[in-house]
C-alpha cells in the first residue's frame, strides 16, 4: 500500500514524538501566504509592505486561540470527562476553522482600529479578511498529510483524474480511514474532502476581491468583501458537510452542529451586509445626527477619524514638490463635490 503517513511529521525528540508536524506547516504557510496577499492588496492602494505585520503577530495566534475555544465549546461532552488540562493540549489535535476565522477576525481588527488610524477600519479588514480563504485552502492539506477529514467511500476512478499521490493516500494508509470496522471497503477511496474545499475556498476568494466590486459598482461599500467572507466560508461548509465521513461531523451526525453553523455563517454574513449599506444610506441622509449619543459623541469622532484617512492619503499621494504645502480645504471641497455629483 503506497501510505503517506506524514502525520507523524519529523524532527523527533528522545521520547521518539516529532517536534514538527507537517499539519502545523500547513497551518502556518497557509497564514503567510495570506499575510502576503493582504499586504500586497493594500500596498495596491498605497499603503506600505509593512501595513498588516503587527496586525498578523496579534491576529494569528488569536485566530489559534479561537479555534480552539470553538472545538472545546462544541465538544465539551468529551472534554467534561476528561482532566481540565486537556483543554490546552492542543498539540494532541482539535481546532475548529470557524473559531479561528473570528477570533482572528476580531483580534485584527482591534488592531488595526487602534493602530491604524489613517485606514478605514472596514477597508483594512476587506484587504485582509478574504485571504483567509486561500489561508484555509493550503491549511487543508494538513487533513490530508494526517489521513483525516475525509468524505466518504467512492469509486477511484470518480477520481481518476487526480495525481496519484493524492488518490493512493485516499486508501487506507497508516491511520484507518473510515467504513466498515475503520476500514474502506476494497476497491474504494476516500473523497479528498481537502482539496475539494481548498478549490471552492480559491474560487470564492477570486469571486470575492474580483467578481464582487465589478458586480456592485458604484453600490459597493467598505465592508462588503470582509462579510462576503462570512458567507462564502458558511456555503463552502454548507455543500461539503453532506459529503463528509460521519466520524469528522463535529457532534456528531444527531446533532447536525456543523450544518448549523455553516447556515449560521451564511446568516450573518447577508444581515452584516444588509446593514453596512443602511447605516450608511441613514448617514448620508443625516438621520443619526438627530440621535443625541451619535450625534454628540460618536459621530464627531468617526468623522474627525474619516478626515485622518483624507489627510493621510492626500499627504502620501500628492506630486508637490517638497515644502509646498498642500491646501487640504481645497481638495475636501473637491471630494465633497463629487459626492454632490454622484447624488445627483
Amino acid at each position: 500500500m503506497n501510505a503517506l503517513a506524514y502525520s507523524q511529521g519529523f524532527l523527533p525528540n528522545s521520547h521518539g514524538e516529532p517536534i514538527i508536524r507537517f499539519y502545523a506547516i500547513a497551518i502556518l504557510l497557509g497564514a503567510l501566504v495570506a499575510l502576503f496577499l493582504s499586504s500586497y492588496r493594500a500596498h495596491k492602494d498605497g499603503y506600505d509592505w509593512t501595513f498588516f505585520g503587527t496586525i498578523f503577530l496579534v491576529a494569528f495566534p488569536c485566530g489559534i486561540i479561537g479555534a480552539r475555544i470553538w472545538f472545546v465549546i462544541a465538544e465539551w461532552k468529551t472534554f467534561a470527562a476528561d482532566p481540565f488540562p486537556a483543554i490546552f493540549e492542543i498539540w494532541r489535535g482539535g481546532l475548529a476553522i470557524q473559531g479561528g476565522a473570528i477570533g482572528g477576525v476580531l483580534a485584527g481588527a482591534l488592531v488595526a482600529f487602534f493602530f491604524r488610524k489613517g485606514t478605514p477600519l472596514l477597508k483594512c479588514t476587506d484587504y485582509a479578511v478574504p485571504t483567509i480563504l486561500v489561508a484555509q485552502a493550503i491549511g487543508r492539506w494538513g487533513n490530508f498529510f494526517n489521513q483525516e477529514v475525509f468524505g466518504h467511500a467512492v469509486s477511484p476512478e470518480a477520481w481518476s483524474f487526480l495525481p496519484g499521490f493524492i488518490t493512493y493516500n485516499m486508501q487506507n494508509g497508516s491511520l484507518p480511514m473510515g467504513g466498515q470496522n475503520g476500514v474502506l471497503p476494497a476497491g474504494s477511496i476516500a473523497v479528498p474532502l481537502f482539496l475539494v474545499e481548498g478549490m471552492l475556498n480559491v474560487a470564492f476568494f477570486i469571486l470575492i476581491t474580483k467578481g464582487l466590486t465589478s458586480a456592485l459598482g458604484k453600490r459597493y461599500k467598505d465592508g462588503d468583501s470582509t462579510f462576503a467572507y462570512f458567507i462564502a466560508y458558511g456555503l463552502v461548509r454548507f455543500l461539503l458537510e453532506p459529503m463528509r465521513n460521519s466520524q469528522f461531523i463535529m457532534g456528531g451526525v444527531e446533532d447536525q452542529k456543523s450544518t448549523g453553523m455553516a447556515v449560521a455563517f451564511i446568516v450573518i454574513g447577508v444581515v452584516l451586509i444588509v446593514i453596512n449599506h443602511v447605516l450608511r444610506l441613514l448617514n448620508d441622509r443625516h438621520l443619526f445626527d438627530k440621535v443625541p449619543v451619535l450625534g454628540d459623541k460618536v459621530l464627531p469622532y468617526l468623522r474627525k477619524r474619516a478626515t485622518e484617512v483624507v489627510e493621510m492619503e492626500v499627504s502620501s499621494s500628492s506630486s508637490s514638490k517638497e515644502g509646498e504645502m498642500v491646501d487640504l480645504d481645497k481638495i475636501k471641497a473637491l471630494g465633497k463635490k463629487d459626492e454632490d455629483e454622484k447624488k445627483e
